[in-house]
């Protein structure tokens, strides 16, 4: 694998973005890689749980690459660029081991979507994290909104969507986004329990989310997104962020 590498540590599967010049960014290929990664976990009655965190220093995840989720596809098109991680952000949500996001830079966009996916977070101190879609004149395309009512107040997720604000680590904390801040990854509240513990913990968390009533509104979700994409607004946003690149 290019863009994703997994590690197990007592059983504790650790995957790793590892596109650390493009700030993480999500491309297709690392969307196939993980759904790759996420399969063969489901598969493997001895894997206790997953870590997804990245290299670097600097992003945990920008969001999905702007060279194949750029300005100009279409409805139809952005639908089938968004769908694939979509399912991946549902099947890392519903794994049948806890999953925990290590956020060991900022993320925005797509990469609040994709840690929101797993049910813990743990965020670097210093970092910063936003779900800016409505800036850019559309919704969270992965499901990630849907997600995020799952896991914080409803209002406080109405808020965070609707304001498109960057806010800082101890700001998420407060919200409940994070569960906690740390400088390096610490693997022990997964390493100090066992398989049996920590298997039954899911599936007591499982047993409070309605599933299908989840990927019914990840695929609205999704929907409205790619319906939102060849939008003036979101065009003349994504045309902005490309100028001051270039500056």
């Amino acid at each position: 694998m290019e863009t994703v590498y997994v590690t197990y540590e007592e059983d504790v599967a650790v995957v790793t973005l590892n596109r650390e010049d493009k700030r993480n960014a999500v491309s297709r290929q690392m969307t196939m890689e993980l759904r790759q990664i996420t399969e063969e976990i489901k598969a493997n009655e001895q894997v206790k749980a997953l870590v997804l965190t990245s290299r670097g220093e600097r992003a945990f995840c920008s969001g999905g690459d702007l060279k194949e989720l750029h300005g100009d596809l279409s409805e139809e098109e952005a639908y089938t660029v968004l769908s694939p991680m979509k399912e991946l952000l549902y099947e890392i949500a519903t794994l049948p081991v806890p999953t925990l996001a290590y956020l060991n830079g900022e993320a925005r966009g797509g990469g609040c979507e994709l840690a929101t996916a797993c049910d813990i977070r743990i965020g670097k101190e210093g970092s910063r994290f936003g779900f800016v879609q409505g800036k850019l004149g559309i919704v969270p395309g992965w499901g990630g909104g849907a997600l995020l009512y799952e896991r914080i107040s409803p209002v406080q997720a109405f808020h965070w969507l609707t304001a498109s604000e960057v806010i800082d680590a101890e700001e998420a904390k407060q919200l409940g986004w994070l569960q906690g801040l740390a400088n390096e990854l610490d693997l022990g509240i997964f390493t100090n329990r066992s398989k049996e513990q920590l298997r039954f913990w899911k599936k007591q968390l499982m047993e409070n989310i309605d599933t299908s009533v989840l990927y019914r509104k990840m695929e609205e979700e999704t929907r409205q997104s790619a319906a939102l994409w060849p939008s003036e607004a979101h065009k003349k946003a994504v045309n902005a962020f490309f100028s001051r690149k270039n500056q």
